[in-house]
């Protein structure tokens, strides 16, 4: 007799009897993702993988309280005890609606659509403000030095070159990392100061364009994956989001005509914010600079999940650092 499927116990929590089956999707850093098919509709299960419960439920209370407010965020169903959070085991479990939407890439937004965009995280910022209260400012946040970052990568380095096998990533990574040696050495000087005041408040903490999804006529149907929600500066968030959805994956290059809309609509929606936006853009930058995050995971924790987003990341900085007028002018002009 087969044996039931874990999942399908699972989802008779939610009164789901008619299960037809699961899919794997694309497995994340923080979560594993299923489709779930049923015989009336579709499903997306999530399974955590490292937060503890209090901080899922914290997450999925503020999706809801968003949706309330009218922003297109997909809180998760509830079972038929109230409950959106389930246990089995260790293990942690949310069901979702199936969002009918597609990713779009930054690059193919057109300039309105980036401006929307930004307007958007922008009433995001806004509402998590109103609903979760002031944070305490300003938030430490002391510039990893250059000398600690050289460390690092010389670190890397070691590792690196100790590989029994090499692949083609590795040759990449070798000729960054010693790229940005000499890049730390000139430009240690230009460390930001620990005095910069940020305006700190909760935000997405994931923004870019894998966690939304537009209808098919354009506008943003869902923003998902509230896994990061916590607090850092609005500034940072909204400069990190640019650099993730307007950077051209082949060449590291930031198309600045769609990265200015994207600033001015969220400008347009917190407009107090302009006057931070060249210290978080020059903090963002130093951090790019000092940050080997994606060659940590490669070679320190044997994980190479990331390895797919490290051309473009590390080709950006360094397009970023030979046009840093032009980036700054981009975000503040």
């Amino acid at each position: 007799m087969p044996r039931p499927s874990p999942l399908a116990a699972l989802l008779r929590r939610y009164g789901i009897a008619d299960v037809l089956g699961f899919r794997p999707l694309d497995e994340g850093l923080l979560n594993r993702s299923f489709a779930v098919y049923t015989r009336s509709r579709r499903l997306f299960l999530k399974h955590y993988l490292d937060q503890h419960p209090h901080a899922i439920r914290a997450q999925h209370a503020v999706t809801a309280a968003l949706a309330a407010r009218g922003l297109p965020v997909v809180p998760p169903l509830q079972d038929l005890s109230g409950r959106t959070l389930n246990l089995r085991g260790t293990r942690s479990f949310a069901l979702y609606p199936w969002v009918y939407g597609r990713h779009c890439p930054g690059l193919t937004l057109e300039l309105e659509q980036c401006r929307d965009l930004g307007a958007l995280l922008g009433r995001l910022h806004r509402a998590l403000a109103e609903l979760l209260g002031p944070v305490a400012q300003p938030l430490a946040q002391p510039a990893t030095g250059a000398a600690q970052a050289s460390a690092k990568a010389l670190r890397l380095l070691e590792l690196l070159r100790a590989r029994p096998q090499r692949e083609g990533i590795d040759d990449l990574a070798e000729f960054r990392l010693v790229e940005r040696l000499g890049l730390l050495a000139k430009l240690a000087h230009r460390r930001p100061t620990d005095r910069a005041q940020l305006t700190v408040g909760h935000v997405h903490g994931d923004f870019h364009g894998l966690n939304v999804f537009h209808r098919a006529d354009g506008p943003v149907c869902a923003v998902v994956d509230w896994d990061r929600l916590g607090v850092q500066p609005y500034g940072e968030e909204l400069v990190r989001s640019a650099l993730i959805l307007f950077v051209d994956p082949h060449d590291g290059q930031l198309d600045l005509a769609r990265v200015r809309e994207y600033v001015r609509g969220y400008v347009d929606v917190q407009p107090w914010m302009a006057d931070e936006l060249a210290a978080a853009v020059h903090r963002l930058w130093w951090e790019r600079l000092t940050d080997f995050w994606m060659l940590s995971w490669r070679y320190e924790r044997l994980d190479p999940r990331p390895d797919e987003q490290f051309p473009a990341a590390s080709a950006l900085v360094v397009w970023w650092t030979h046009h840093y007028e032009k980036v700054h002018d981009a975000f503040c002009g």
